[in-house]
């Protein structure tokens, strides 16, 4: 019986490739022409990852990963960080805003008496274009919600001045 069989020397390169490649790390193969994404939103292309987490791949991929960046608030201009407002100066400073609520509060509760009687409790004269009755109910309605805006308005004025009577 004759054996046909490989020279040792001449298989073993190729059997220590095929030995090298089992055990190299699983981390260090990446797929760099694919996108995969997992199932947690986070995208690879670390196969030892992809298949861990059932990852998919990512058609027509064009991903940047940009670092998230907390915006800096600058101080206002007139005041320098750490310092303090006279109370003179801060007086005079919620003066001002005082009397800025006050003039937009009015300017609000006019515009409210104007809405109302425009609204005239919920039957308003239909316009001559409002053929369609669901036409009127929808102006009807958008006037009910201005309404209640404006009032909102009002209130939420009305606390800030509160704020400033302490």
């Amino acid at each position: 019986m004759r054996r046909h069989s490989v020279p040792f020397r001449s298989a073993l390169p190729a059997l220590l490739l095929g030995v090298l490649s089992l055990c190299a790390p699983a981390h260090a193969q990446t797929d760099p022409d694919r996108v995969y994404r997992c199932p947690d939103n986070s995208y690879t292309n670390m196969l030892s990852v992809v298949h861990e987490k059932h990852c998919k791949p990512v058609d027509n991929a064009n991903i940047s990963i940009v670092a998230p960046s907390v915006p800096h608030r600058a101080a206002p201009p007139h005041v320098a960080s750490g310092a303090r407002v006279g109370d003179k100066q801060q007086s005079e400073r919620d003066a001002e805003a005082r009397q800025l609520l006050e003039s937009e509060l009015q300017a609000q509760q006019a515009r409210l008496q104007e809405q109302l009687k425009a609204y005239a409790g919920g039957q308003p004269e239909r316009l001559g274009n409002e053929r369609n009755y669901q036409t009127y109910l929808d102006r009807v309605a958008g006037m009910k919600k201005g309404i209640e805006l404006t009032q909102a308005n009002i209130e939420a004025l009305q606390r800030q001045l509160a704020r400033y009577a302490k």
